[in-house]
């Protein structure tokens, strides 16, 4: 594949984005909440490791006439890895659960409404909802087919391999459980800010995962 920059990749990179600035909000209020003389030497490390945030740069800058799509395969690999490395750190030195949780709800909570303002509605309908969460909860590249979605009456089911998100959360010590609960408060309160009369769960199997949004 060429340098050539489509839609599909604009959209991946948007979603990569999300990530890293979901962990610089992390950062910055453990930083703030603790110290940040000690936030910053336990992230150095992983900084070093997966790489520095990439920030607001255009993506056309940062490819440099590289291979898009092993890029792209490679950003979302090192912004999970880094999120999962620096939650489990910080979960590790401050065990602080509650503080984690409300970060990933005001991201969903703002981006959700950056959406509506974007788009122009006051809310969106079931079908509608999940392109927009799709276009924000980053997944891997659409050729590794990790997901799928099925549509009932009233109901989507978005179903994921385990591999999906969790290797990553693997190479650290935190408990998987801990990356599905802000998984799915992210998705919760992202969904239930699209449009109040729709929810979302996520159920766990051993091999997969399944995030439901339904009409309540």
């Amino acid at each position: 594949m060429s340098a050539f920059l489509g839609p599909i990749h604009m959209w991946l990179y948007n979603q990569i984005q999300i990530v890293e600035e979901r962990e610089a909000e992390i950062v910055d209020q453990f930083s703030q909440k603790y110290s940040a003389e000690k936030v910053d030497d336990l992230i150095f490390p992983y900084r070093h490791q997966y790489g520095e945030l990439k920030e607001d740069k255009p993506l056309v800058e940062l490819i440099a006439g590289s291979d898009i799509h092993p890029w792209l395969e490679a950003a979302i690999s090192s912004a999970q890895s880094r999120e999962a490395a620096v939650v489990a750190a910080l979960m590790d030195e401050f065990n602080d659960q509650e503080l984690l949780l409300s970060i990933y709800a005001e991201q969903a909570e703002e981006l959700a409404e950056k959406a509506k303002v974007r788009d122009d509605v006051d809310e969106f309908n079931l079908n509608d909802a999940f392109e927009i969460i799709n276009e924000h909860f980053v997944e891997r590249m659409p050729c590794d087919r990790l997901s799928g979605a099925v549509k009932e009456d009233g109901k989507i089911i978005w179903k994921h391999q385990s591999r999906l998100h969790q290797e990553f959360w693997q190479q650290t010590e935190v408990e998987l459980e801990l990356m599905h609960q802000l998984y799915a408060q992210w998705l919760q309160v992202f969904t239930e800010n699209l449009n109040p009369e729709l929810a979302h769960k996520r159920e766990i199997e051993s091999d997969y995962y399944n995030d439901i949004f339904f009409v309540k």
